[in-house]
């Protein structure tokens, strides 16, 4: 196939609820299926026993911290992939997009050194001992050292994303995700000549088919299946590129690795009330991703969007776009708000018999349910200042948010117990959306994309007279 003729589109072009609808729909179900998988996992887990979910718990905020180093880098490739592709210059894409593999390639072999020597003093700061903590680096060690090839896979999904083709990526998460689906009661409980390997197993399961993925996106890459051509003659060493993929990924990296750094401090206060505690936060986590799936669905398919309208000028319909995706989320949270407080009991008990994981589960999933609504329009208005470049914005709104969530929650769990841990987490997401519309409204976020004579904050207008 030659290039650009994949599926490739042109996102300046066509009504924009309908593209965006037919961006974000791969990538809701893909997300969807990865959510799924998490929650399979989750449930083979948990019947190893309450350990082992908490051990999984404790490991997951860690490793997320690299995970943010790879999502930050890939954002900063689509952004900026995104915006040489909606300016017509397709040779600037496509060297944009060499770098960006080179750079995560070399980010992810620095991550899993890293977090293979680094992580075992950070699990034992955060109260593991014992048993729990050598299954927790049993687990964690090898997740490290697969990072080279998340990288890869992150950075490529993103790339070719970018390039307006939200079906391949997905298609190719798809197929490593059912592998693992596949694999993961396999390696756990073993079958045939394969031998039990608990928690190992799950870890191997993972790698295994991450390294699957990541290939099937480069093979796609670099058969010319996309609109970019990665080295050849569209390839001019910059050490400049690396500089501005890094000075525009970092800040999101940054603000993701927040998020982790709030779980390891949240998850250090619910260790203070035991196991049962850690146990119940875990599998909360992983169900709660279920809620957002739409949402980060919706946000990933935004950027491109957004980076290809805003390097063709085209500065409205990409205000636009941002105030349709926010109306869909409103609609999707407030559904998943309802449920998740109604029936959390129903959603916990094939995870966990313990009485005293449903109990916490329960209390937690129907307080947190309350900010579910702030919290995706946080994704919306992030996803949208890092799609025009202004990932500091971002980056000042979640590590606000996290500050007064992990604020809160210290405050609160001496007069409220473990429930004010909870509380933290809703009244964080509703400043953290605050400052997001603080940002948005004022136009600070398209200052780089607008010329002289335009009106400024003119977002804040849309928004307020409904488009």
């Amino acid at each position: 196939m030659r290039p650009g003729k994949g599926r490739k589109k042109d996102l300046t072009k066509g009504p924009i609820l309908k593209t965006l609808f037919v961006l974000a729909a791969p990538l809701v179900f893909g997300m969807s299926l990865h959510t799924a998988f998490n929650v399979i996992d989750t449930f083979f887990i948990g019947m190893l026993g309450s350990e082992h979910l908490a051990a999984i718990s404790i490991t997951f905020p860690v490793v997320f911290i690299f995970i943010a180093i790879a999502s930050g880098l890939a954002i900063g490739s689509t952004a900026l992939v995104s915006q040489a592709i909606g300016s017509g210059n397709r040779k600037k894409a496509s060297n944009l997009a060499s770098h960006s593999i080179i750079i995560g390639a070399a980010a992810g072999i620095a991550v899993a050194v890293t977090g293979f020597f680094f992580a075992p003093p950070l699990f034992s700061f955060m109260g593991v001992s014992g048993e729990t903590l050598a299954m927790t680096i049993e687990y964690a060690n090898l997740i490290f050292l697969g990072f080279v090839f998340m990288f890869i896979f992150f950075i490529t999904q993103g790339l070719i994303q970018a390039d307006g083709d939200t079906i391949t990526p997905t298609i190719n998460l798809s197929i490593s995700i059912i592998l693992n689906i596949i694999l993961d009661p396999i390696f756990i409980f073993g079958l045939g000549p394969v031998p039990a390997m608990g928690l190992f197993g799950a870890a191997l399961a993972t790698v295994l088919t991450r390294t699957i993925g990541s290939v099937m996106n480069l093979i796609h890459i670099l058969r010319g299946r996309t609109g970019l051509r990665i080295g050849g003659k569209n390839f001019k060493f910059d050490p400049a590129i690396f500089k501005r993929i890094f000075m525009v990924g970092m800040p999101s990296s940054i603000s993701n690795s927040i998020n982790s750094v709030g779980m390891i401090l949240m998850m250090s206060l619910v260790g203070l009330f035991g196991t049962p505690a850690l146990a119940a936060f875990g599998v909360g986590l992983r169900l709660e991703s279920l809620a957002i799936m739409p949402v980060i669905g919706l946000s990933f398919a935004i950027m491109p969007f957004i980076g290809q309208n805003l390097g063709a000028g085209k500065i409205s319909r990409a205000e636009k776009s941002m105030k349709y995706a926010s109306y869909a989320v409103i609609l999707f949270m407030l559904i998943f708000s309802v449920i998740w407080f109604l029936i959390p009991h129903i959603l916990l008990s094939p995870f966990s018999s313990d009485p005293e994981v449903l109990a916490i589960g329960t209390t937690f999933f129907r307080i947190i349910s309350l900010g579910y609504v702030f919290l995706g329009i946080n994704f919306i208005l992030g996803s949208s200042m890092q799609a025009a470049g202004r990932t500091g914005l971002q980056l000042i709104v979640n590590g606000g948010r996290w500050i007064l969530t992990v604020v809160f929650a210290f405050a609160l769990v001496g007069t409220v117990g473990i429930n004010g841990i909870w509380m933290g987490i809703p009244l964080g997401n509703f400043v953290g959306m605050l400052m997001a519309l603080f940002f948005i409204k004022s136009g600070i976020w398209l200052r780089k994309w607008k010329k002289p004579g335009d009106e400024p904050g003119s977002v804040g207008k849309i928004f307020k007279r409904g488009g």
